[in-house]
């Protein structure tokens, strides 16, 4: 397919600088008559076409552009929010451009700096795993650009964000499967050393011990996986691990649905029964989870909640000197039927 023409193709024939060629496009005063006919003589020659999108968000005039940067579209959290911060946008009559990072720090960055030189009005941020705020996001901060956070919470942040109180969701869903007499439960949990990760499992070691209960660190499998594939197939490994101890788990708290799936497919070689020699309980509600067999007991998180919230947030900093907007969504337990009461 061939490659849209560009300014520096123009340049280049012409042994010009691009930025000559951009004023001569735009008939600048400055630009004498016979560089002017030669650049659009070659222009036509070659079918180039301004960038009107991209000549719109530069000049600010006839677009609201806000630029949203998530790890991984297809993600069924990240797809769903996504919907709220679409809904919301056109509400207020607010272009969207979206840009996936696929963990990628340098990405990440790449796609910060590029919204940054379109001059989007501000930049709502997912970040990927490895993300680093001093290099990435402090920059934007400080050219003053409205900035909120979603999801991931960068260490000792202070600015506008939206997420999950992933600590309390996780305390809930362990509560659950101890509530209902399963006696030994395991967290197969994320090596994300970000908010998500390490609040989770903090919430299940302290539901743990809450209930009067010694943690066996041994129930504790972490495993590092970036998309649902490696997900599904990270929890069935470690059902490998969690399978062999001498007292094997009666109960997982997985810390994904994706994981769950990897669990669920372990279960069914060997021929466990769901939920009464084993119980589940995920986290995400992602739409897999209720077309499982049988359907996974899992802690929904609004995102789609979260996704207008953080369009709102960015909407009020554009005018609010200064002043921080933060909100943590509470995880509600959704019941299905990988749990059941036991007692």
């Amino acid at each position: 397919m061939p490659q849209r023409a560009k300014l520096k193709d123009i340049a280049k024939a012409l042994n010009i600088s691009i930025t000559t060629v951009s004023r001569a496009l735009n008939n600048k005063a400055d630009i004498n008559a016979l560089t002017k006919e030669r650049v659009l003589a070659k222009a036509k020659e070659i079918d180039y076409k301004p960038n009107n999108l991209a000549v719109s968000l530069r000049k600010s005039s006839t677009l609201n552009v806000v630029g949203v940067i998530i790890p991984d579209v297809k993600h069924n959290f990240f797809s769903k929010m996504l919907q709220g911060i679409m809904e919301q946008a056109q509400d207020l009559n607010y272009f969207v451009l979206v840009g996936e990072s696929h963990h990628n720090s340098d990405r990440e960055k790449k796609l910060i700096d590029d919204f940054s030189d379109y001059g989007v009005s501000g930049i709502l941020l997912a970040p990927s795993k490895h993300s680093d705020f001093d290099k990435n996001l402090l920059p934007i901060i400080h050219k003053r650009i409205p900035v909120v956070v979603v999801d991931r919470m960068y260490d000792n942040y202070e600015g506008n964000f939206v997420n999950c109180n992933d600590f309390d969701g996780a305390y809930r869903a362990t509560q659950h499967l101890l509530e209902c007499g399963y006696k030994t439960i395991a967290h197969i949990g994320s090596s994300d050393s970000w908010s998500i990760g390490h609040e989770r499992l903090k919430g299940y070691r302290a539901a743990i011990k809450d209930h009067g209960l010694i943690l066996d660190e041994n129930y504790i499998h972490i495993c590092n996986f970036n998309n649902k594939e490696e997900g599904a197939e990270e929890g069935y490994k470690a059902c490998h691990r969690l399978f062999s101890l001498k007292h094997p788990p009666s109960a997982i708290f997985s810390v994904t649905d994706d994981i769950a799936v990897g669990v669920y497919q372990y279960a069914k070689e060997k021929g466990m029964d769901i939920p009464r020699d084993l119980g589940i309980v995920g986290f995400s509600n992602a739409e897999v989870s209720q077309y499982l067999n049988p359907p996974l007991t899992t802690m929904e998180q609004f995102a789609q909640d979260m996704g207008r919230e953080a369009v709102q947030y960015f909407y009020k900093a554009l005018s609010a000197n200064g002043q921080v907007f933060q909100k943590s969504f509470n995880p509600h337990l959704v019941l299905r039927s990988s749990t059941i009461n036991l007692n």
